[in-house]
């Protein structure tokens, strides 16, 4: 039943991933490409990017686990909302700029332009994973 809602709140999640898209280019018509992976050890490799503000950037995310995992992307308000969805306490209310499901072994990529400088998480809200550690961030400059 969590997974059914988690993906449920993701699906309907995913228009916005693509709405924020844009066309994939910064302004010098180059999108930079960041390779995150999903571990069973309830973390992401690499924990912590940097981008600058207006860049565009694709993630491309493996889940190199056993286990099925999340890539949300948002801040801590879009976070704590998805959190609250793998508790079964309803549907994400708050909508995150990205998100992917990812089963063992496959990959999933999306494309986001920062427009502003700050601090964006990225987070897995599989029951226990996010609580566990499972959480990275983008550093906006």
């Amino acid at each position: 039943m969590v997974r059914r809602s988690i993906l449920l709140s993701l699906l309907a999640v995913l228009p916005v991933a693509t709405a924020c898209a844009g066309t994939g280019e910064t302004g010098d018509g180059e999108v930079r490409t960041i390779e995150i992976a999903a571990l069973d050890e309830l973390a992401f490799e690499p924990s912590e990017v940097r981008v600058e503000a207006g860049e565009t950037v694709r993630f491309v995310v493996t889940n190199e686990g056993q286990t099925p995992h999340e890539f949300v992307l948002g801040d801590e308000r879009v976070q704590e909302a998805h959190e609250m969805v793998g508790m079964e306490h309803g549907e994400a209310t708050v909508e995150a700029m990205a998100a992917l499901t990812l089963d063992p072994g496959t990959t999933g990529e999306v494309t986001v332009t920062f427009e502003e400088p700050g601090e964006i998480l990225y987070g897995c809200h599989v029951p226990g994973h996010y609580d566990g550690g499972m959480v990275g961030k983008v550093i906006v400059g």
